[in-house]
C-alpha cells in the first residue's frame, strides 16, 4: 500500500484531471470533424449521376431513385415554384427530414445547374423568340418598319450585336519598352524623388 504526500496526490490528481480534460478534447474534436465531414457535399459522391448523363452508365436501384429525387427537386424549382415549396414537396413525397430536402436540392443544383441563371437566360431567349414572332407577324401585315425593330430587339437580347471579349491585346506586348542606361547618380536620385512623390 501507497501513501501520498499532499503534494504527490495534488499533482497526480491535476495530471488525471488534465488527462480527462485532454480526452474530453480529443473527443469534441473528432466529433466535430465528424459532424463537419457528414454536413459537406461530397461532389464524388455525384460523380456516377454526372457519368449516367454523359456516358450512360447504369445505376443500382438505390442511385435511380435518389436521381428521381435530384430530377423532381430540380423540376420543381425550374418551373417557377419557390425553394420552400420545393423542400415541403419532398419532404411529403418521400417522408424526408427537412436537412435531408435540403441536400438533396442542393446536390441537383451541381448535377443540372442553377435555376437562377438558367432561368433568366430562358427568359431571354424566350423574349428573343417573342420578338421574332412579332417581326413575323408584322411582315406578313406589310409593316416592315416594325419587323426590322422587333428583329433588332431579338438581335440585341440574344447578344448578336456586342463584341466578343477577349482576354489580352497581343498588341500590347509588341511595343517597345524604353530603357536607358546612365552612369549618372543624380539621375537615379531625380527618379527616386519622382518614385516618393507619386
Amino acid at each position: 500500500m501507497r501513501f501520498f504526500t499532499s503534494y504527490q496526490a495534488g499533482v497526480s490528481g491535476i495530471i488525471i484531471a488534465k488527462t480527462e480534460n485532454f480526452s474530453g478534447e480529443m473527443a469534441k474534436t473528432t466529433a466535430l470533424q465528424r459532424m463537419k465531414k457528414s454536413l459537406k457535399i461530397d461532389e464524388h459522391k455525384l460523380d456516377k449521376f454526372l457519368a449516367y448523363y454523359h456516358e450512360n452508365t447504369a445505376l443500382s436501384k438505390d442511385d435511380q431513385l435518389m436521381l428521381e429525387k435530384y430530377r423532381k427537386a430540380w423540376s420543381f424549382l425550374s418551373l417557377g415554384r419557390t425553394y420552400e415549396m420545393a423542400l415541403a414537396m419532398l419532404m411529403k413525397d418521400y417522408q424526408i427530414q427537412e436537412r435531408q430536402a435540403r441536400y438533396i436540392i442542393a446536390e441537383a443544383a451541381m448535377i443540372f445547374g442553377h435555376v437562377q441563371t438558367i432561368d433568366k437566360q430562358a427568359k431571354k431567349m424566350a423574349s428573343a423568340n417573342y420578338y421574332r414572332l412579332l417581326s413575323n407577324i408584322a411582315r406578313a401585315s406589310g409593316d416592315i418598319e416594325a419587323a426590322s425593330r422587333a428583329w433588332e430587339r431579338a438581335d440585341k437580347l440574344e447578344g448578336l450585336h456586342e463584341d466578343d471579349k477577349i482576354g489580352l491585346n497581343p498588341d500590347d506586348f509588341l511595343r517597345a519598352a524604353k530603357f536607358v542606361f546612365t552612369d549618372n547618380i543624380n539621375v537615379l536620385i531625380q527618379q527616386q524623388k519622382r518614385a516618393d512623390d507619386e
